[in-house]
């Protein structure tokens, strides 16, 4: 169920896959899901293995539960940001993308042993939508330690003395050099962050993680940019990009603005 109370519903790949693969034995299931290419005929959806994982909780020994999470886990960390490169013979550790690394594994286990002894419905998204699930978790990480890293307050007033936080004021900051010509000032600020909030989702995602120094295409294989982030092409990126700028413009009945 999502924050609006509305059921996840499974597509009719996954239930179809999951009524097939229930009449396999366990030993099967495990071996088809040790198969990592996604494009094999053999592979099996991360959706239907959430599915199988939740199913353990009725056995009397977690031998079964455990092979299953290990496989999880490994599907969970092939998401995740590479924090290895190579340089020559030495391989190099990027600190900042092994904590985000960290973090969203941390994250996926908790909310799976929490439901293995209670029902946590934050993992039903999982089982429904993983690859979705996994990446909006990579940006909330991705934002997470970048705000601890760069900004010193949170997106509010920090004492309702009316100075913005730190955040905010490289938000506007960011969206200055975006030249938006307007006055710099309180309200203006307030309304550019409800304008983004008012974007359609794929579009705040964009317009966010601009906003956090992420860039939208880069050729450095080893690099997050936007369009690895939300697998979709540099085209893509821009389109939503460009449509968000002309929302926020008409919401702050600008005229001209130009793109970031």
């Amino acid at each position: 169920m999502n924050d609006n109370g509305v059921l996840y519903t499974r597509s009719a790949l996954i239930t179809d896959f999951i009524e097939k693969a229930s009449k396999w034995s366990f030993d099967e299931i495990i071996e088809f899901a040790k198969n990592k290419d996604n494009r094999s005929p053999g592979y099996i959806p991360s959706e239907v293995l959430i599915y199988f994982l939740r199913q353990t909780k009725t056995d009397n020994s977690d031998d079964r539960f455990l092979d299953l999470f290990n496989i999880v886990q490994e599907r969970v960390r092939g998401a995740c940001p590479r924090a290895f490169s190579k340089l020559g013979d030495k391989e190099l550790e990027d600190t900042r993308l092994a904590e985000i690394r960290d973090l969203i594994l941390d994250h996926v286990t908790e909310l799976i042993f929490t439901d293995r002894s209670q029902y946590n419905d934050k993992l039903d998204y999982y089982e429904v939508r993983f690859n979705r699930a996994v990446k909006m978790l990579r940006i909330d990480k991705f934002r997470s330690v970048r705000r601890r890293e760069e900004f010193k307050e949170p997106l509010e007033y920090s004492d309702g003395s009316g100075e913005f936080s730190a955040e905010v004021e490289e938000a506007v900051e960011k969206l200055k050099s975006a030249r938006w010509s307007k006055e710099e000032d309180l309200t203006y600020r307030i309304n550019v962050r409800r304008a983004i909030n008012a974007l359609p989702d794929n579009e705040r995602e964009v317009i966010d993680m601009l906003l956090a120094d992420i860039p939208i295409e880069t050729k450095n294989e080893e690099e997050t940019s936007i369009s690895k982030l939300l697998n979709c092409s540099e085209k893509t990126v821009r389109n939503r990009r460009d449509r968000a700028i002309e929302k926020i413009r008409t919401a702050l009945n600008e005229e001209n603005v130009d793109g970031l």
